[in-house]
């Protein structure tokens, strides 16, 4: 824990004394069951978690891994909450907290509690609750869904998860109706803000706007594109 901190700590110098600026970074950590550094405590998987039926229980632990995180000076957790198995084969099932909608979104309002404590609790040790993947990851085949599974299936644990003041997410690599989520306007501007009225900050997967080279010819344009989204 003490060479993160130096770490962090060196970095954060860095960026203010040699940026224009002079603004902290944020410093991202996966937290999909437990910070994932070393000697962080390792908790279960969603799928098990899901499995428990007890959303108090799983608020304090996501108090665990928000203090474990800022004690190593993240500020960004992670949060596998927002996928829904449709499909056992699916290789990210883990990440899952079940197939049903409503459970799995009070799953999320809970993490988003533990994470970021609730309104009235402004604590030192509060991290910033980046829930994944937005959306419909776990559909596997989301190219073709519809407008009212969409709806009724893959946004719910989003919803509960504004209501409970989540202030970050995270896009999903895959696409709806043919579109990829990191340029679709529809979804990252129509419904996600404009509609359910989200006021935080949408973050990109790894590399997936990268990939998106393929679609757009260059990755300026695939930034581009990610932006005006």
């Amino acid at each position: 824990i003490k060479e993160s901190i130096r770490v962090a700590n060196a970095i954060q110098k860095y960026v203010i004394d040699n940026t224009r600026l002079g603004i902290p970074a944020f410093f991202s950590e996966e937290c999909p069951h437990g910070h994932e550094a070393l000697e962080a405590t390792t908790f279960p998987t969603n799928i098990g978690v899901g499995s428990t039926w007890n959303p108090e229980l799983y608020e304090r632990m996501c108090a665990v891994i928000r203090k474990e995180l800022r004690a190593r000076g993240g500020h960004l957790a992670l949060i596998s909450s927002l996928d829904i198995t449709t499909d056992p084969r699916w290789g990210r099932t883990e990440e899952c907290y079940s197939e049903d909608p409503y459970l799995s979104g009070t799953f999320c309002e809970r993490a988003v509690w533990g994470i970021q404590g609730h309104s009235e609790e402004q604590l030192p040790e509060n991290a910033i609750a980046v829930l994944k993947h937005f959306c419909a990851q776990g559909a596997t085949r989301a190219t073709n869904i519809g407008q009212r599974e969409l709806h009724e299936i893959h946004l719910k644990g989003m919803r509960k998860g504004i209501k409970a003041g989540a202030l970050g997410c995270m896009a999903a690599y895959n696409d709806i109706d043919g579109v990829p989520c990191h340029i679709n306007k529809k979804l990252l501007t129509d419904i996600l803000r404009n509609e359910m009225g989200f006021q935080g900050f949408v973050m990109s997967d790894g590399k997936a706007v990268d990939r998106l080279k393929a679609i757009t010819g260059s990755f300026e344009k695939a930034g581009a594109k990610a932006i005006q989204a």
